[in-house]
């Protein structure tokens, strides 16, 4: 049997250093990128899994459209195994704080040594809208970034 899980946590290197995984920015001691022992995440396998060719169906979407994410998944290693597929958000720049990158999809995939397979994902209007000063969901344009992996992709929402 070959792990598959992902810590729904980030493990904190040293004592009482506790920040959630979609911290802001801001929120970094002395503005320093968050530096966990094991971040949100963060998983095990008997075998390696390569991330590639992370694409959007689009590089600008309005409110009502859907976007959608592909990235292929490569089983590198020698023995068979699973891989949870995360996928996270980040708004750029908003009216408030922003969080570093927020986890909005995942799926688990099996795939056999040298296989590969292409995860897809869709993300609506309600994905990038934040809660905003006035305790409503808040939708607003400019650049948002996807992560699969250690890819990243990014887009416009224009209204």
């Amino acid at each position: 049997m070959n792990p598959s899980g992902k810590l729904p946590f980030s493990y904190p290197r040293y004592p009482n250093s506790l920040l959630k995984y979609d911290y802001k920015i801001s929120e970094a001691s002395g503005g320093n990128e968050y530096n966990a022992q094991f971040p949100f995440g963060h998983g095990m396998s008997y075998t390696t899994f390569e991330y590639s060719d992370l694409q959007l169906n689009s590089s600008v979407i309005t409110g009502g459209d859907l976007l959608e994410a592909e990235v292929t998944i490569t089983n590198t290693g020698d023995y068979t195994g699973k891989e949870t597929v995360l996928l996270y958000l980040r708004d750029v720049v908003a009216s408030v704080t922003p969080p570093n990158r927020v986890l909005k999809r995942f799926t688990k995939v099996d795939l056999e040594p040298g296989e590969s397979t292409t995860v897809s994902f869709q993300l609506t209007q309600e994905d990038l809208e934040f809660i905003g000063r006035d305790n409503q969901p808040t939708l607003e344009d400019g650049e948002f970034a996807v992560m699969i992996g250690d890819l990243e992709n990014s887009f416009n929402l224009e209204q």
